[in-house]
């Protein structure tokens, strides 16, 4: 069985695309040693991650990502164990940063493919029904969950 858990945190206020990358630089590291799989979202200001693996793995993960201070408000959505990845061949994180016009095709390709990839998911387990229904929610920008701060 693989244990996938779905998270949200709020970015630290001034987070910088620069310490984004290095977010995503060392989880592709971490990951690949520990054989974690998963995807993570960035979108003004929200983190939003799916991670998957050997459950104890992927908690130990979750306990270092909790202390991380480039985030707050950090929330497990959902938790749960399936037969299959979902993210097995995916590197994908997808952030959007208005003031670099140049960015906006890449990322209106990588938010269309997320929004088709979540249309598609054939019979998903509770996990990746929350994930893709906040996903949904943090790329569109209704209804998505944005606490008090």
């Amino acid at each position: 069985m693989v244990f996938q858990i779905t998270y949200s945190s709020v970015a630290k206020p001034g987070l910088s695309i620069i310490e984004i990358e290095e977010i995503i630089t060392q989880a592709k590291q971490y990951n690949s040693t520990h054989d974690i799989t998963g995807c993570l979202i960035y979108n003004n200001g929200y983190f939003l991650q799916i991670l998957e693996g050997e459950k104890q793995l992927v908690m130990i993960l979750i306990n270092k990502i909790k202390l991380d201070d480039r985030h707050d408000h950090f929330t497990v959505l959902s938790e749960g164990e399936t037969n299959l990845r979902t993210f097995k061949e995916w590197a994908m994180a997808y952030y959007h940063d208005p003031l670099n016009a140049q960015l906006n095709s890449e990322v209106q390709e990588i938010k269309a493919a997320l929004l088709e990839f979540s249309n598609s998911s054939k019979k998903p387990n509770f996990a990746l029904k929350v994930f893709w229904y906040n996903v949904k929610n943090l790329l569109s920008e209704k209804g998505y969950y944005k606490p008090d701060l």
